[in-house]
């Protein structure tokens, strides 16, 4: 089954960060996986209408705007001495690497118009301590008004 550009993108982040990465994790109704040091998070916040790339058509260009982020978990041992926003820092640099790792990287395999490095903040557990970075992308892309499925560069 051909699933909607947006999952079509975050299928290809994911894909990106397990070249990097060897724990990649997408969020399921019921957590089949445990937080690890140097593993990642990858899920979707919103996706919102961007009339300011939607283009007149038949049928009309929909643009969108999803932003999508990659947590990445970072414990160190108890006994560490390097301070914990230096690993934080080393986490963000390495997803923000392995993210920009292809050849116009920012159009996620041609699914996309663009995208923009956004905020890279710190990750915080359910039980309220920082455990890590969180890098978000602005990504930018385009489907057919009535067609979710179909991308409109």
């Amino acid at each position: 089954m051909t699933e909607p550009v947006v999952e079509q993108i975050m299928a290809n982040i994911r894909d990106r960060m397990e070249v990097a990465f060897d724990n990649v994790h997408r969020s399921t109704r019921i957590a089949t996986w445990q937080p690890k040091d140097w593993s990642l998070h990858v899920y979707q916040q919103s996706l919102e209408s961007a009339p300011d790339v939607s283009c007149p058509g038949n049928p009309p260009a929909q643009g969108w705007l999803l932003t999508a982020v990659v947590a990445g978990i970072v414990k160190p041992s108890d006994n560490e001495t390097i301070a914990v926003d230096t690993f934080r820092n080393r986490m963000g640099a390495e997803i923000i690497a392995a993210a920009t790792d292809a050849d116009n990287w920012h159009s996620w395999g041609g699914l996309a118009l663009n995208t923009t490095l956004g905020n890279v903040e710190p990750y915080i557990e359910e039980t309220g301590g920082t455990s890590g970075v969180m890098v978000r992308f602005a990504i930018t892309f385009r489907t057919d008004e009535n067609d979710p499925y179909t991308v409109r560069i």
